[in-house]
């Protein structure tokens, strides 16, 4: 299961991720990440509005409480630090995706080909997309 969040009382499923709330535990892939507090609760804010975009404002709010001051970088800090576990965890997966100058959108993918560092470009590959219920896989051609 990839693009859907399946929530039970206290448990909250995307993609390879697995987010017991009443425990305050983050199993990848089954295995337990090693979250702070915050980026704990950012991940729960996230996933709870799983697909939409968030403001920093409104992620400040839930996860900090009261108001996100002018040039308080707090959140784009925290979803850096949380971003990097979760790639290292599953690094096929990219689930946190940057909206400049509107916010943060949750929601486990495929994650993307490196940047080729000669040209600063992404390498061009030809693919093509299979589909089913729930899983999206891009293959390149020829493979």
């Amino acid at each position: 299961m990839v693009a859907t969040v399946t929530e039970s009382a206290d448990v909250l499923h995307a993609g390879e991720l697995e987010i017991r709330l009443g425990d305050k535990l983050v199993l990848a892939t089954g295995r337990a990440l090693t979250l702070s507090m915050r980026e704990y609760e950012l991940l729960v804010a996230m996933a709870m509005r799983m697909g939409a975009i968030v403001t920093r404002e409104e992620l400040y709010g839930s996860v900090w409480g009261g108001e996100l001051r002018p040039g308080d970088r707090s959140i784009d800090v925290y979803v850096s630090k949380l971003r990097g576990k979760l790639q290292r965890a599953v690094p096929d997966r990219s689930f946190i995706h940057t909206h400049p100058r509107f916010g943060y959108r949750f929601q486990p993918q495929p994650a993307r080909e490196p940047l080729d560092g000669r040209h600063n470009r992404r390498k061009s590959l030809h693919a093509e997309t299979r589909m089913s219920s729930q899983d999206v896989y891009i293959t390149p051609a020829g493979a």
